[in-house]
């Protein structure tokens, strides 16, 4: 989706309410299933349905173990006591030894929403193209606030989190020490801080954001999250039945009140990086265990990837997106917003929200490759998607779909076109009819 960074922007509360499914998966023996036609789907709640970690994920030793000392910061004793024994276990579950000491900054509860509120403020000028273009493609309704509904989510709790551009460990000051599900949460920051110690995503994932390789970003960002989720979850096979039901009744207490307010696409987008990263990380972990991980860090940033790789791990260094050049278009008022790969994943988004579970599957799985334009006049959105099928079927069955979504969930006022020629799949949408057929008139369809 077009509005990328918003998976940065919500990571937060996405690990926090992830967790507690994931502990609660743990007491009742679920196990996670990995299937090519599964990709993160929301409950009734809101909340997505996501599965436990199978029985085969023990968490090794790693081979070498650094000592950090913490006694620098200024913490109260049990507070530095707490945080030196995540930052081993964080080492010792995840296989691998810290390459010089975490950069843990301890706030107080209001530096902490402070941080946390100013990542939605840095990303607010991108905000109201992308409103305009959810609205236009009916994800949004009319007088929905893309802002509002994002600081909303903002207001649940947070335990902490990752700075990857500043390397700093942000946790909230706390008298009383740190509770089991806040320990957790930590942990899963602390595991981003050393991976990214030892594979530097940071740089690489910015990278691919300020390149406009959107689709690739969000299948990097759930190899990212996917591996803090698998070793967050074997940091809690490791608690006694006693820690896991105090871990339980805790998340039970977490308010989601926001997160079941918002939109179903955004919840899924949310979730992606958490459940189906996971659920990619599990199946790397059960061939080569964390090695494979880690050699997915150098694959996925140096090949052609996709989110399609994360949502069939069979397609991983296999199934490689196929390029889509984009026509060159100018419209007269409009400055051109991105240009980019939707992906499977952004397709699975929008169509689920009307074609149903099945169909979208269906649909989205012959993916193959694309691109699109976004276009805004300050108040209008236009957008242009091509799209190449695996096959002439995929390609046919993915046509369906979108007639069937743009029918239902496009507004009747507006612009919209779906056609295929030459093996290529187009769909276009304008708020502005006459912008639309331009836009049509100009790729040369009939």
């Amino acid at each position: 989706m077009t509005a990328d960074n918003l998976f940065v922007m919500v990571r937060r509360l996405a690990a926090l309410l992830v967790l507690a499914l994931f502990a609660v998966a743990c007491t009742t023996g679920v196990t996670t299933t990995t299937a090519a036609s599964e990709a993160s789907q929301a409950t009734d709640g809101g909340v997505p349905a996501t599965t436990g970690p199978p029985a085969t994920t023990e968490a090794p030793s790693a081979t070498t173990t650094t000592d950090i000392d913490l006694s620098s910061l200024e913490v109260s004793a049990e507070l530095q006591s707490q945080l030196e024994t995540l930052v081993a276990d964080a080492q010792e579950v995840r296989g691998l030894a810290w390459l010089s000491t975490p950069n843990i900054v301890v706030v107080s509860e209001a530096e902490l929403e402070s941080r946390v509120r100013s990542v939605i403020e840095e990303e607010a000028e991108d905000l109201p193209a992308d409103e305009a273009l959810y609205k236009l493609l009916g994800l949004l309704a009319p007088d929905a606030d893309l802002e509002g509904t994002l600081s909303d989510l903002y207001g649940e709790q947070v335990a902490g989190f990752y700075d990857g551009e500043t390397d700093e460990i942000v946790v909230p000051a706390r008298e009383s020490g740190f509770s089991l599900l806040q320990q957790a949460t930590i942990v899963h920051e602390l595991v981003h801080a050393l991976t990214d110690q030892h594979f530097g995503f940071e740089p690489i994932l910015t990278a691919m954001i300020d390149e406009s390789r959107l689709d690739q970003a969000n299948g990097y960002r759930a190899l990212i999250e996917g591996d803090a989720s698998l070793a967050q979850v074997q940091w809690i096979q490791g608690l006694s039945q006693r820690e896991l039901g105090q871990l339980i009744a805790e998340s039970l207490e977490i308010d989601t009140s926001a997160l079941d307010a918002a939109p179903s696409f955004l919840s899924e987008t949310l979730f992606f990086p958490y459940d189906t990263g996971l659920a990619f990380v599990q199946e790397l972990f059960g061939i080569g265990g964390w090695e494979a991980v880690n050699q997915a860090y150098t694959d996925f940033a140096d090949a052609p990837a996709s989110t399609e790789q994360v949502i069939n791990p069979a397609d991983y260094q296999r199934d490689l997106p196929a390029e889509v050049a984009m026509p060159d278009l100018t419209l007269a008022g409009y400055e051109l917003e991105i240009t980019s790969v939707w992906g499977e994943h952004g397709l699975r988004i929008i169509l689920n929200q009307v074609v149903g579970e099945a169909t979208t599957a269906r649909a989205a799985d012959g993916w193959g490759g694309d691109g699109y334009h976004q276009w805004f006049d300050g108040e209008n959105a236009a957008f242009l998607l091509v799209y190449r099928g695996d096959t002439a079927g995929d390609l046919a069955e993915l046509e369906d779909a979108l007639l069937e979504f743009a029918l239902e969930s496009v507004p009747e006022e507006a612009f919209v076109w779906v056609d295929s020629e030459d093996g290529l799949l187009y769909f276009i949408a304008a708020d502005v009819f006459e912008i639309g057929q331009q836009i049509r008139a100009d790729v040369g369809l009939g």
